[in-house]
């Protein structure tokens, strides 16, 4: 386990703490310049994965037809069916080149980041005299930042090593809901359109709840750790929209940005989708005439079956007399 905790020193917190130092020796020793300069250096460096992430989810709206056939197929089985089924998925995703892992690849990748920027911010600032002893440990000896110690924490009136539930109004409420606004914008330019009402149905809740969740954590987060989640969702939010080919964004039942072309190609997807719609509901009172006709019929033949077994009856008791 030591190796690990070594690892974790040399490979993120040392680098980290050495980055932001050296970006606040360099901005005009404004620490939240620095939170916000190295959070756009990173979503830059990601650039590559989000790149794959967008062709995957892409891919993975490209085969979603060819599932649920197979999901139909499989409907209400069990045992060895379950196991075919989930065969013939895996073959699916080798076919068309896709990893389902891979449209998660920048979440994973980010959620180390969060923890070692946690960590970097409480001991680039610490509050006592042990604290800066090891702090001037964790500088490479090139690092000109050394002399730059202590840092300042404030950034537009705003303590960055407290927990943002303590400091001042409006931001111990706004930070949060910032952070969820912009991670529910960035999940609605990144999430796949489906056909799949089970799946739309997970959609929305991932779509919610997820920002949600995110809020109320960052009223325990450190300032410098919201605004590092919350210029990555904005970064990240303009980088997808470049990536993703300019989509429209949809929000509450209206379209934003996009091009032309890509909004005219979403409002024709809406139109179909609709008229698919319309077609069940359309549909679906024939179907409930039928059924309320073959029910008539299995009635009425019960009845007459009633009327006739007296007298099927009265012939067999006439037949023992006899």
């Amino acid at each position: 386990m030591e190796i690990f905790g070594i690892l974790w020193l040399e490979v993120i917190m040392r680098p980290m703490i050495n980055s932001l130092a050296l970006l606040y020796h360099v901005l005009f020793s404004n620490f939240g310049l620095s939170i916000i300069v190295f959070t756009v250096f990173i979503r830059i460096v990601m650039i590559p994965l989000t790149v794959r992430q967008t062709r995957q989810m892409k891919k993975m709206q490209g085969i979603q037809p060819k599932m649920k056939a197979i999901q139909e197929k499989y409907k209400g089985k069990k045992g060895d069916a379950r196991r075919q089924m989930s065969s013939e998925t895996m073959a699916l995703y080798k076919e068309a080149g896709v990893s389902p892992i891979g449209c998660l690849g920048p979440m994973i990748i980010q959620m180390p980041i969060w923890i070692g920027f946690y960590r970097a911010i409480l001991r680039t600032m610490p509050s006592t005299p042990e604290g800066m002893a090891n702090l001037s440990g964790l500088f490479y000896a090139w690092n000109p930042a050394i002399t730059s110690v202590p840092f300042d924490s404030q950034f537009l009136g705003i303590s960055l090593v407290d927990l943002v539930s303590a400091v001042a109004l409006p931001w111990n409420y706004a930070l949060p809901v910032l952070v969820g606004a912009s991670m529910f914008l960035q999940q609605k330019m990144t999430m796949n359109p489906t056909s799949d009402p089970r799946q739309r149905q997970t959609n929305q809740m991932m779509l919610w709840m997820m920002p949600i969740m995110f809020g109320a954590f960052t009223w325990q987060f450190p300032a410098g750790l919201a605004i590092y989640i919350l210029f990555s969702n904005i970064v990240g939010v303009i980088i997808q929209y470049y990536v993703g080919g300019k989509q429209p964004v949809e929000l509450f039942g209206r379209s934003f940005l996009g091009t032309e072309q890509s909004r005219a190609e979403r409002a024709a997807q809406i139109a179909a989708e609709a008229r698919g719609a319309s077609k069940k509901i359309a549909s679906s009172p024939e179907e409930s005439d039928d059924d309320d006709q073959s029910a008539e019929v299995q009635r009425k033949d019960s009845r007459r079956s009633d009327r006739n077994r007296p007298q099927r009856s009265g012939r067999r008791t006439r037949r023992r007399r006899r």
